[in-house]
């Protein structure tokens, strides 16, 4: 019989289980087997992302990191885990992973370098094998249920021998402090660090989707201090050519918000440094302060050296004829006013018929999970067993992994794609929502200023589509809600199949040779794809909706970016193409071509996206949504591109213009600054 135990007795189990030999006995070729072993139970179980644009993300960050690394005895590998828990982790033996939630939540290549250096910090400083007592075993050794979703959560036996690291808090500093020196040695800003802590506080340990990473983690209040304790951002330590190495990597990382606030404190401590002052200059312009970008340059015209006076003065002059091209429409902006006053209007409608629909999700998602509770009880413990390759035995356990797979990514989307649509509620405001009301606002502002100020006129044109689009997303956003409830509705019946196989299951009888009988296999079989089938209509209608929602999100992000102002003056749009050349390796279309073509900023670099994942070019994109009359992230579904791909990239590109760590709070106390050196 397969025997059910209880965590207590689990943790007991896997403890004595899972230790093979004396962790300070472990061999490299030991450690890396026996991460292949987790490694395939962690695939079936979880699931890896596929996606071609974000694999491709995540393998540039780590080829950079790693060929800086220290253990040359291991093959390093890093895999995308399909789960909206921000969170990463490793394992040993070189396998690394990072959530889809990580990377939807991080600001910069170089966030996300310092997630993916910290986690390569405990590879290197062989946590997870190391460790003698038998109470910091204790600590580093958990089941599945400390790395898996809710469903596995609960039936963290079903794989007992598989252990992941959970380290001690002097682990995690230790591993902050070799991904703060790793990333600096691969030349990513280490600043990063502090402000990919400040971004994740800002959330708050309350908030669902970081509430897992702080259980692995320490405090983010706590890191900081630690970080900010290390040489490379010791502000006592940090020497002027570093900050100003930093600073220009930032920019030509397209980084523009932060370059500008390193170049800002690189002034403040060297007012006449004349390379600053010109880069300074072309991020005024870049983040849309073309005066002072212009007075700026007009300096370093007049006083600077040689070289900087004839350099400022070909940007100056570029500058003024970019500005001395433009064509802005003055038009009478009422029509436009009452137009977007209707949209806020609806708005409001439709986020009050919205409510109803995501309180009857949070009631289902309630209900779900007490009946999870209940069915966890049954779930078989494997952990004692020799599942051998090619049983019966084995044929099972390859069907529940599969049935836990389907209902944790079930249990996520859905209820996640409810979440964060949001509210417009007094006190309760979030979420897209929020996000799509921030927009109308911001549409609405200019309209009653005499005269609108060019920027603003600049941006009038694209009114009308940045409206289509928004009412495009809220019904997304209703769809979105729809089809959550009914992929919960799908799951809740899927949980009564799960529960008859499980009840089923936990009366077979193993033969001698360790196998399930035939007689017992065969009543389990319709049990089993009764209940694969029911759990699989769940798990793809949660993704359906979930697709829904990101479609809806990255319609509100094209929006945003088109209003960053991007086409005022021309200068300004190369900014941008230069940004998605960089990231994209794409040629957008120039700024003549994009006139000529009649698209905004926003939907050049939705284009860019899609171009890249769909192996084409912007302009080929450009011109078949055009002949379609299709929407760009229509286009992409089409396409069956992942809607949450093109929303993390065009966050991204977003955060390029907008990214300000200090609004995300204070930092600790510091230590007092060395004059400059």
């Amino acid at each position: 019989m397969l025997r059910k135990l209880t965590p207590i007795v689990l943790a007991l189990s896997m403890l004595w289980a899972s230790i093979p030999a004396p962790a300070s006995a472990m061999s490299t070729a030991r450690e890396v087997q026996i991460a292949k072993d987790y490694e395939q139970e962690i695939e079936e179980t979880q699931g890896y992302v596929s996606d071609p644009l974000l694999n491709a993300w995540v393998k540039n960050v780590t080829d950079r990191l790693w060929t800086q690394r220290a253990r040359r005895d291991l093959t390093y590998r890093i895999f995308i885990i399909d789960t909206n828990d921000i969170n990463a982790y490793a394992t040993l033996g070189g396998y690394v992973h990072v959530n889809l939630g990580m990377l939807d939540f991080a600001q910069s290549d170089d966030e996300l370098a310092f997630v993916l250096a910290h986690e390569t910090g405990h590879i290197e400083r062989r946590h997870a094998v190391t460790e003698q007592t038998r109470n910091t075993i204790l600590q580093v050794l958990l089941g599945v249920a400390s790395i898996f979703s809710p469903f596995a959560y609960r039936f963290g036996n079903l794989i007992g021998g598989l252990t992941v690291a959970k380290f001690s808090r002097v682990q995690e500093l230790q591993a902050d402090q070799y991904g703060l020196q790793l990333m600096t040695r691969a030349n990513y800003d280490p600043q990063a660090a502090v402000s990919s802590m400040l971004h994740l506080e800002s959330l708050g340990e309350s908030n669902d989707l970081v509430s897992k990473y702080f259980e692995d983690h320490p405090g983010g209040k706590d890191r900081i201090a630690h970080l900010d304790g290390y040489p490379q951002l010791d502000p006592t330590k940090v020497t002027l050519d570093e900050r100003m190495a930093r600073a220009l990597h930032d920019q030509e990382s397209a980084r523009y918000s932060i370059a500008a606030m390193s170049f800002r404190d690189i002034l403040k401590r060297d007012p006449n440094n004349q390379l600053a002052q010109m880069r300074m200059g072309q991020l005024e312009v870049a983040l849309g302060q073309q005066e002072k970008g212009e007075q700026t340059l007009e300096q370093l015209a007049k006083n600077g050296d040689a070289q900087t006076r004839a350099d400022a003065a070909v940007r100056l002059q570029r500058l003024r004829d970019s500005v001395h091209a433009m064509r802005l429409v003055h038009e009478d902006p009422a029509p436009l006013k009452q137009r977007v006053g209707d949209a806020s209007a609806r708005l409001e409608q439709v986020s009050a018929e919205l409510q109803q629909r995501r309180q009857d999700g949070k009631t289902q998602v309630k209900s779900i999970v007490d009946r999870i509770n209940t069915i966890g009880y049954e779930m078989p413990d494997f952990s004692q067993v020799d599942v051998r390759k090619g049983t019966r035995l084995e044929a099972v356990r390859r069907n529940l992994f599969a049935i836990i797979r389907n209902t944790d990514n079930a249990l996520d989307k859905a209820p996640n794609a409810l979440d964060q649509i949001g509210s417009l509620e007094a006190n309760k405001q979030s979420g897209l929502l929020l996000d799509e009301q921030g927009v109308l606002k911001q549409m609405a502002a200019p309209l009653d200023l005499k005269p609108i100020p060019a920027p603003s006129l600049s941006m009038l044109p694209y009114y009308p589509e940045i409206l289509a689009s928004l009412d495009r997303s809220e019904g997304d956003m209703v769809r979105t809600a729809d089809a959550s409830r009914a992929a919960l509705a799908l799951l809740d019946v899927s949980l009564g199949d799960i529960d008859a196989f499980l009840k089923a299951l936990d009366h077979v009888r193993l033969d001698f040779g360790g196998d399930i009988s035939l007689e017992d296999y065969n009543t389990l079989v319709p049990l089993m794809k009764a209940a694969n089938a029911s759990v699989s209509k769940a798990s793809i209608a949660a993704s359906q909706s979930w697709q829904l929602f990101n479609m809806a999100k990255a319609r509100s992000l094209e929006s945003q970016i088109t209003l960053l102002g991007l086409a005022y003056p021309s200068s300004r749009y190369d900014t941008l193409t230069y940004a998605l050349k960089a990231r994209f390796h794409l040629d957008p279309p120039d700024y003549q071509l994009m006139e000529q073509l009649g698209v905004s900023p926003g939907q050049v670099a939705a284009a860019t996206i899609i171009a890249a994942d769909t192996q084409s070019t912007p302009d080929a994109v450009l011109a078949l949504a055009h002949s379609g009359h299709e929407p760009l992230v229509d286009l992409a579904n089409t396409r069956q591109m992942n809607a949450q791909s093109l929303e993390i990239f065009l966050g991204l590109i977003y955060l390029d213009y907008t990214d300000d760590p200090t609004k995300e709070g204070p930092r600790p106390d510091r230590p007092k600054e060395n004059p400059v050196r």
